[in-house]
């Protein structure tokens, strides 16, 4: 994605949120990595949608990005602080790394945050592994960010610390240091009561997370989930979105994030072409494009069990109906995620092997990570994107397939996004039940012209309003707000 420079609008009014402090952010992955080549050592952007994000807004306001140093060469680039400065080619930030050892990785990573924290918060409490050691190697790590964040901090400096790897960050860096300014995004959705009480560790995280002055969700109900956690698990007192200490008060608020829409939509015009010759080539009249990472929330296994039911439902569309479907791999160390990959390429060959005629087969599957171009000419040339995660924090996905497509386009959403409490125009659906989607494939290939665009034009002016510019700078100014109402 071509960067995004500081003169630009929508930076400028970032800035202005900002007020002119500078920001030192925290995640789990860094924006870039260093490789080791026959080259030579290569610097490498990160794939991601908060790297999308936010690297742009560091490039153009500056400051601090801590993270988690994965490379394998990069801590030969970093100086003795285990600072680098980047994007590699033209440096606008410093990127302070953690060093991590194996077993840190293994227990923090892997375990803690993979095994514990992504399935509870996930709604699937049958696939936690709890382990003591999990959890203490996962505050050991905590400890190290924090400490990395206390050694780039400056006086006035916002710090913005991302998603659920990093919970009790907020709490390790106000105890040493009081006075400093805290935001807390988390971008996974988060439960109810109920199942957030199965966490033997649950104290803890809210206490961390407390330490924020102000905390963001994707969604109004994980706000109301968060709160009502809050209340339960504390009996802490809250006041319309507002928690209340004895010596502050902490600000939740649901800001939902965006995407470049202008940006996507400049760069689809470059693959018209291949768009169209992609139609040609799957010899088939409609496409419908999956593009999900390989994790058992995506609800991968649904949309194929979906598919096949359509295709004994509704055989009049026999090769007339292509479904491509991206799976991009992801914690490929775990046994769980293996079985996963094997059960989807074991369901892949026996639905094309039931319904493949000559010259047609019905589904494309693709495990790879997808190239920037190559997903933009899926977006464009898809006629219906088919997004059913079991449970999802927001999904980009089909914010982007909506940014990329000018010419109209059906989108079919899982009730269960995030992004499906925005974009209600879609055609919303429930994964589990496979009838209904597969109906709903039917319902979205015989649209009319007339009610595609309508709904269509909704869409497109939601995600075109609601931007990643919308996001950063509705974030920005409620935390500011924060501190004029304390002062």
């Amino acid at each position: 994605m071509k960067e995004i420079h500081s003169d630009t609008p929508g930076f400028q009014k970032i800035k202005g949120a900002l007020g002119g402090n500078r920001l030192v952010l925290v995640s789990n992955r860094g924006p870039y990595t260093h490789e080791k080549s026959r080259r030579g050592i290569i610097c490498e952007r990160t794939v991601g949608g908060l790297v999308s994000a936010l690297d742009p807004v560091m490039q153009s306001c500056g400051g601090v990005w801590v993270a988690w140093g994965s490379g394998n060469a990069d801590f030969v680039v970093t100086d003795s602080q285990n600072r680098v400065r980047v994007p590699c080619e033209d440096t606008r930030y410093t990127l302070k790394r953690i060093r991590l050892s194996e077993r840190e990785i293994s227990r923090y990573y892997y375990g803690f945050s993979n095994r514990v924290l992504w399935p509870i918060f996930h709604l699937f409490p049958e696939k936690v592994c709890l382990k003591t050691e999990y959890w203490n190697s996962y505050q050991k790590v905590n400890e190290k960010f924090a400490k990395g964040v206390l050694e780039e901090t400056k006086p006035n400096d916002l710090i913005w610390v991302q998603d659920y790897h990093l919970s009790l960050v907020p709490r390790l860096v106000r105890d040493e240091n009081k006075d400093a300014k805290i935001a807390f995004f988390w971008h996974i959705p988060w439960p109810h009561w109920d199942t957030f009480s199965n966490l033997p560790w649950r104290e803890e995280i809210l206490n961390g997370l407390l330490s924020s002055d102000i905390i963001g969700f994707h969604t109004e109900s994980y706000v109301k989930n968060f709160l009502e956690c809050v209340k339960k698990g504390l009996d802490i007192p809250v006041d319309n979105g507002i928690i209340n200490l004895p010596d502050r008060q902490i600000r939740v608020k649901a800001v939902p994030i965006g995407v470049d829409c202008e940006q996507f939509t400049q760069l689809s015009r470059s693959v018209i072409l291949r768009a169209a010759r992609l139609h040609r080539r799957l010899h088939t009249k409609y496409i419908i494009l999956g593009v999900d990472r390989l994790d058992y929330t995506k609800g991968i296994m649904n949309k194929l069990m979906a598919f096949e039911r359509f295709l004994e439902k509704y055989p009049e569309f026999h090769e007339k109906v292509v479904l491509v479907q991206t799976a991009t791999p992801t914690r490929t160390k775990v046994e769980e995620y293996r079985e996963m990959k094997k059960e989807i390429d074991e369901t892949v060959g026996r639905i094309n092997g039931r319904f493949q005629r000559i010259g047609w087969v019905p589904i494309r599957y693709f495990y790879r990570t997808i190239s920037q171009d190559r997903l933009l000419t899926y977006y464009k040339a898809a006629d219906v994107a088919l997004i059913t995660p079991l449970i999802d924090g927001m999904n980009l996905v089909a914010k982007e397939y909506i940014a990329t497509k000018d010419n109209g386009g059906v989108l079919i959403l899982s009730e269960f996004a995030g992004a499906a409490e925005e974009l209600n125009e879609a055609i919303l659906v429930n994964p589990h039940d496979t009838d209904a989607v597969a109906d709903a494939i039917k319902n979205a290939l015989e649209m009319s012209s007339e009610e595609k665009k309508q709904r269509f034009d909704v869409l497109k002016e939601k995600t075109r309003e609601h931007d990643v510019y919308w996001w950063l700078e509705r974030f920005f100014t409620e935390w500011r707000k924060t501190y004029e109402k304390s002062v």
